[in-house]
């Protein structure tokens, strides 16, 4: 039964006026509802100093507003309003009826919720109460006069005058074959969207397209490169791409914009609903808390993150994204979280490209760790390494003759080529990364810390479950 249908619609050939008819009901009639109670609390005279001020209300100038009831005697409203009539004798009671019975409703607890919006309720009412209802008509009216006040303050401010307009350029035949590059990396990587444009640049060299489709003997000149003119050509695809609906909108983010945005709620009620719905839920135990030595994994740049940080949660491994050279703040932080664990050592597994500036700056992260913080430290290349060039024949790319450690890189390596991280399929990275974890970890220590999080996991669904039920 749909509680609602006691309501006429407009131009309903129902008379509107029925509803409103006000009959004298026997109080032995009248059944209080049970739901009632469990929404609301326990109504109780001798507490409540505004019922008694309804039963003086009642007994000075009768009740002003008639208890609404179902076709099957249970009040659907005012309960209050029932104990205040009894408490001075009133009998009968002047009461409306629905048009519809108790027993035939799924759901009493919600048209209880619906048919008392005014009643005042403290927060653990509200709590109940939310999961069932949540009004808005309120918060609409506010929001339209807000919205007129904000066009009246736009037309008082003078906005800008813009002229001209901005399009997205059509793809050309002559782009099809970079296009089509682009859309094979966007849906191999699917599982890790949203990518970064740099991240497609890189798997791209793995397998360079032509940018430009021609005919002419100078056509390889358009082969994508490791340089600004080709990806400055990807940005310009991806864009037109996305708003041309030929790869999705939501496939590619920029991390290096963040947003900043407020944080609020419509409204108690929607606050309460969030609080509720992740109650003791996403509970974890610290897995590497009995191993013998402290772990972290550490990533050059921010792209790496949709990649390493599920291997990481998995295993409750912290994770610091570089984004190249770091500063002193890191090596702060690591070093707290390190002395905080009450391990001996540490061990971090690094992931940095190869070339002049991966291989330094994951040699800086260990001499500052050691040498500046004190740390016990023993470091892991995962990432990018001699055998995964060979192993996944990973497409390679000069060496900057301007960077300032290009000779060392060169002396150290006996070459100028270099690999990046993204070059790696993502898979194939996260295969590499688990797999340098289980080299390092206690096996049998790690298990015994899954097995107590499934005992500890079932002891927060069953509180869950009983917590939830006595609503």
């Amino acid at each position: 039964m749909n509680s609602e249908s006691s309501i006429p619609a407009p131009g309903s050939s129902i008379d509107p006026l029925a509803r409103y008819r006000v009959e004298l009901v026997p109080a032995s009639d009248i059944q209080p509802s049970p739901e009632n109670e469990e929404l609301y609390g326990h109504i109780d005279y001798q507490t409540d100093t505004t019922l008694q001020g309804l039963v003086a209300s009642i007994r000075k100038r009768g009740l002003e507003e008639p208890l609404i009831l179902s076709l099957d005697g249970f009040i659907v409203s005012g309960h209050r309003r029932y104990v205040a009539c009894m408490a001075v004798g009133m009998d009968p009671i002047p009461c409306r009826r629905t048009d519809f019975k108790r027993s035939d409703c799924e759901d009493w607890h919600r048209v209880l919720a619906e048919y008392n919006p005014q009643r005042v309720k403290g927060v653990d009412a509200l709590l109940k109460e939310t999961m069932l209802r949540e009004s808005v008509e309120q918060t609409q009216l506010l929001m339209e006069e807000r919205q007129r006040a904000a066009e009246q303050r736009i037309v008082d401010q003078s906005p800008m005058n813009v002229e001209g307009t901005k399009l997205a350029r059509n793809i050309s035949a002559r782009r099809k074959s970079f296009l089509d590059a682009v859309i094979k990396v966007v849906n191999d990587r699917e599982e890790f969207w949203p990518l970064s444009v740099r991240g497609i640049h890189y798997a791209l060299l793995n397998d360079p397209p032509l940018t430009v489709q021609t005919s002419k003997r100078s056509g390889e000149k358009h082969r994508y490169r490791n340089n600004k003119a080709s990806s400055k050509a990807l940005e310009r695809l991806c864009r037109d791409a996305r708003y041309a609906g030929l790869i999705p909108m939501d496939c590619i983010d920029d991390a290096t914009r963040p947003q900043i945005l407020p944080r609020g709620f419509k409204n108690v009620q929607q606050f309460i609903r969030q609080e509720v719905e992740g109650f003791l839920l996403g509970y974890h135990r610290d897995r590497m808390q009995s191993q013998p030595q402290y772990i972290e994994v550490f990533g050059e740049k921010n792209t790496l993150r949709p990649v390493l940080e599920p291997i990481c949660r998995e295993y409750s491994i912290p994770l610091v994204l570089g984004r190249g050279f770091c500063s002193v703040s890191v090596w702060r932080d690591i070093e707290r979280r390190w002395r905080a664990s009450g391990k001996d050592s540490m061990t971090l597994l690094i992931i940095s490209d190869y070339d002049p500036e991966g291989l330094e700056l994951a040699d800086d992260a260990i001499r500052s760790l050691r040498d500046l913080h004190g740390v016990l430290i023993t470091g892991i290349r995962v990432a990018v390494t001699k055998e995964q060039i060979a192993n996944f024949n990973l497409g390679q790319n000069p060496a900057k003759e301007s960077s300032p450690r290009y000779k060392s890189f060169l002396k150290r390596t006996g070459s100028t080529a270099t690999y990046e991280c993204e070059a790696l399929e993502p898979t194939d990275l996260q295969a590499e990364l688990q797999q340098a974890i289980e080299n390092v970890i206690d096996s049998q220590a790690y298990e015994a810390e899954l097995e107590a999080e499934r005992k500890e996991i079932e002891e927060c669904n069953k509180a869950r479950r009983t917590i939830v039920e006595g609503f």
